[in-house]
């Protein structure tokens, strides 16, 4: 009798948790599939991204925040978070106001359409992955990081941490 699957070769073929294997990629699957239902969420509810919803909270949160306050509390490169306040601006959802002190630097304030749409969004705002870790235990964190840089490690990536930091958290 012939088996419906050819035989594995190679490392996977070797590992004997083979089913643990399975399920961690069934975890990373879901995972996965939570962030993209929700990003679609939010898209087809307010016609913005996950990325510009995460970026109106936070300068809901923090009125007057400039733009490189913005990128390090995003977690991006200030090149992605001047793109993305461009599309707020361009939408009307955000304003800047150059300061009276300094000519040079903008503060950002959510405007009263901004505000609206923050009333009208599906939470977690700043994104499902980000806002699940951050409920975690920092212990839990700690040993989620060590062991996904582990993993990182294994796929020889030639991206480092902090690298890849062009794409917001909340539309991964």
């Amino acid at each position: 009798m012939t088996s419906a699957h050819p035989p594995q070769h190679g490392p996977a073929a070797e590992t004997p948790d083979a089913g643990l294997d399975l399920a961690i990629l069934g975890q990373f699957r879901i995972i996965f599939r939570s962030v993209r239902k929700h990003v679609q969420s939010v898209e087809d509810r307010l016609g913005i991204s996950g990325a510009l919803l995460w970026a109106l909270s936070i300068i809901a949160e923090r009125p007057g925040i400039n733009l490189t306050g913005l990128a390090r509390a995003m977690s991006i490169h200030q090149s992605t978070a001047s793109n993305i306040l461009a599309k707020l601006c361009a939408q009307g959802l955000v304003r800047r106001e150059r300061s009276q002190r300094d000519n040079r630097v903008a503060g950002l304030f959510v405007t009263e359409t901004g505000a609206g749409r923050l009333g009208e969004a599906p939470g977690p705002v700043r994104g499902l992955l980000p806002d699940a870790l951050g409920r975690l235990p920092e212990a839990a964190r700690r040993d989620l990081h060590g062991n996904l840089q582990l993993l990182l490690e294994q796929m020889r990536t030639h991206e480092r941490p902090g690298e890849s930091s062009s794409r917001p958290p909340a539309d991964l």
